[in-house]
This record gives C-alpha cells, structure tokens and sequence, in this order.
C-alpha cells in the first residue's frame, strides 16, 4: 500500500511538472519563409502547451540528444526536402521514437531519402517521387484538379465532434499496410481520387487505398504523423474558401480544425489513457495478500482516466477485461463500469496452484495503450481448510455403510441361523 501510494504521488508530481514547465518541441523548417507561411499551425502548436524551438532542418548545430539526454519530448518537420544537419539523421530519429517521444513528418512533395526511410520505419510507405493526388469530379475549383476533397476516416477518438468545412488536400499520397496493428489511415482519397506520378500515369493508389494522412503509434506509446502535404497545414488552405467543380460554394476549408485534431492526437494530447489505480482483495478480507487459494472469491478494481481537453476524466468503456493468467489464461472477465472511471469485478480463484499473473492489457485504435501485470502465487488448501465431508465423496461414504451394515447382517445371520 505504501508502495502504490508514493507511485501516486510520484505520478502527480511529474504531471504538475509537466503542466509548470510544458514540454519542449524541436520544429525544424526546410526555409525561414515557412514560419510566416504556416504561421497559424505553428502558432497552434504553441496552444498545445509545447515550448517551441524552430531551427533551419540543415543547421549544423542540431542535436536532439546532449550526454544521453534527449533535450526535446516532440519533433516536428515541416517540408523535409533538405538533408538532415547537425547530428540528426534517420537511425536518431527512430531511437527518438522508441524512447517514447513523439514525431511529425510533415513532408514536401518532394522527400528526401532520409524522410522516406523514416515513414518506412513507422509503417508508412509514400507514393513514388513525382506523383500527386488527383482528381477530376470533387476537387477545388480555384486551385484545379491537383486540390481535391479529402474523406475522413472514423476515428472518433483523433477527431473532435465539432463541424468543419471540407478538408483541401494537395500533395504526395501514401499507403498502410490494411494488416497494420500499429499504423492506421487518418484521412483517406474519396472513390474518384487516386495518385499520378510525374508522367499522369496512375500509380495504383486510388480511393479509400490512397492515403492522405497516416497516423502511428509504438507499443510504448510513442506517437507519429505523417503528412505528404505540406500546403495541408499552410496558411493559405486554412484561410481558403472551398469551391466545388461546379462553382458551388462549399464555405470555409476546414483544414486548420483538422490539423489541430491530428497534431493533438500525435503529440498525445487527445486519445490518451492512464491507469489511476489498480487493485484486488479477497471479498471481504485482505487487499492484495501475499498470496491466494484456490477457490477464493476476488474483486478487482481499476480506475482509469482519459485526457481531453487537457483535463483528466474518467473513461467509460464495455470492454475493458481482466486475466488470470498461468501460461494460458484460466480467467478473462469483462470490467464491469460506472461510467465515471472505475472499473470491478468479482472473479473465483480456479482450482489451480502455481504462480499466475493478474493481466489487465488494453489497446484500441486511437488510443494509448494500457498494460498493467503483477505477479501472485495461488496455493492449494491446507490440511485443516477441507471440509469434513464432500459432495464428491458421497458415494465412498454410502460404501462404507453398506458394507458395515452388510457385515453386521451376515454376522448375526451367521450367529442365530442353524
């Protein structure tokens, strides 16, 4: 108890850490003009609570870690048609990523080799060099075919519910493997949008295949985007009134609402997870004693809250399950909730001894990942906890009476009979 206690407060103290100092970003910009040109989504991600540091991508003073330490939480590129400076290069950035931290890649459309095998290693593979998205029936009248309307996947948990106009996109596409467990389509084309390269020839990608915008997340939780399309998250498509091929006026884009939606969730300030509290106990005895007996009757509790809008609440789910597990699990029992956070359920110790693990491992599309494990020993009965007599041994007892009242007929049968 004391243990779990002072992880609490452990766990407070980094959070209000957290909120004091904000969490450093490194932005790194292929020109100086782009901190003018896309000016609003730099400025949103300073709204995040990210302390931003823009640099020129090529500098020769970069470095993302300083005697083991990583000096930024968050990496965004905006552009990537420049060789990495300084002391960054690809093999850097994906042990930035296994650390834990967070990356966005947001690419020109045309991507170094090095920004290519950076989106490979997150599970993301672009359209060959040269290639754009088109297409001919729902696109932008004011910037032609090159501009189209891109669809939007059913994330519920990157998007906010709020109304937005028709998203602009105009650049590179991609694809993700539909097996993924790790990488997962944001935006996709619609049914007549599909990717040309250089020479207008197709490159195969079309439709709901062709990818606008990816969105990864590790197993350890550490986060990435990326984004083929610069002139996405630009000031001018924020600002843009949309026109369809018809002339018809589709109002504002809502491109700025969906880039703050996607770099939320990216920079893991949407769709995050914690788990608060976790315990067991012996109905009506022990919490979380040194070890159980089969056939015990246990409850389990677990808390779990979700950030958003930057404030901790309780998460409501009909799927969250616990394991007991010994190689196998011997129990995987649906989380009764509250709706308010807290999560029980009464479990019977199975008629098993040996050590088993408590297993509580969540993971759903689009949202961080909970795993808890602890370890417990289960024991057999003592010589002086098994019941005087058994249901299972009745037919033994009846034995033994009928052969004593058997030998007590045919002895005195023996005696009285001549």
């Amino acid at each position: 108890m004391a243990g779990r206690t002072l992880w609490s407060v452990l766990t407070l103290v980094a959070l209000v850490a957290g909120v004091v100092l904000g969490e450093k970003a490194l932005v790194l910009v292929d020109s100086p003009e782009l901190e003018s040109t896309h000016s609003q989504f730099i400025g949103d991600l300073s709204d995040l609570g990210l302390e931003l540091d823009v640099q020129p991508i090529d500098s020769s003073s970069l470095r993302l870690k300083l005697w083991d330490e990583w000096i930024y939480d968050k990496l965004v590129i905006l552009g990537g048609s420049k060789e990495l400076g300084g002391a960054l290069d690809a093999v850097l950035l994906m042990e930035f990523v296994d650390a834990g931290n967070d990356l966005l890649l947001i690419l020109a459309p045309t991507p170094t080799d090095e920004m290519r095998d950076v989106a490979t290693a997150l599970g993301v593979d672009l359209d060959a060099a040269g290639s754009r998205v088109l297409d001919h029936t729902r696109y932008d009248a004011g910037r032609g075919h090159a501009a189209v309307l891109g669809a939007q996947s059913l994330l519920a948990r990157v998007f906010s519910g709020a109304a937005r106009g028709p998203l602009v996109f105009s650049g590179m596409g991609l694809s993700v493997a539909p097996a993924s467990e790790l990488t997962m389509l944001a935006l996709h084309g619609v049914p007549t949008a599909y990717s040309a390269g250089a020479d207008g020839k197709p490159t195969g990608l079309a439709g709901r295949a062709l990818g606008l915008v990816a969105l990864a997340q590790a197993r350890n939780n550490a986060r990435a985007l990326v984004l083929a399309g610069l002139d996405f998250v630009s000031n001018d498509l924020f600002d843009a009134s949309v026109t369809d091929a018809d002339g018809n006026s589709l109002g504002a884009s809502g491109n700025r609402a969906a880039a703050r939606d996607l770099a939320a969730w990216a920079l893991s300030r949407r769709g995050v997870l914690r788990l608060v509290d976790m315990s067991h106990s012996i109905v009506g005895g022990e919490v979380a004693p040194e070890r159980y007996r089969i056939k015990d009757e246990v409850e389990v509790y677990a808390r779990i809250e979700e950030l958003v809008d930057g404030q901790w609440v309780g998460y409501d789910a009909s799927d969250v399950k616990i394991e007991l597990v010994m190689l196998d699990p011997y129990i995987r029992q649906s989380m009764e909730s509250d709706g308010d956070g807290n999560f029980r359920v009464r479990v019977t110790v199975p008629d098993v001894y040996g050590v088993f693990k408590w297993v509580l491992d969540y993971a759903r599309p689009s949202l961080s990942r909970l795993h808890w494990v602890e370890t417990v020993p289960i024991r057999p009965f003592a010589h002086n906890e098994y019941d005087r007599f058994i249901l299972q041994a009745y037919p033994y007892y009846a034995s033994i009476f009928t052969l004593m009242a058997a030998f007590l007929v045919s002895g005195v049968a023996f005696i009285y009979t001549k």
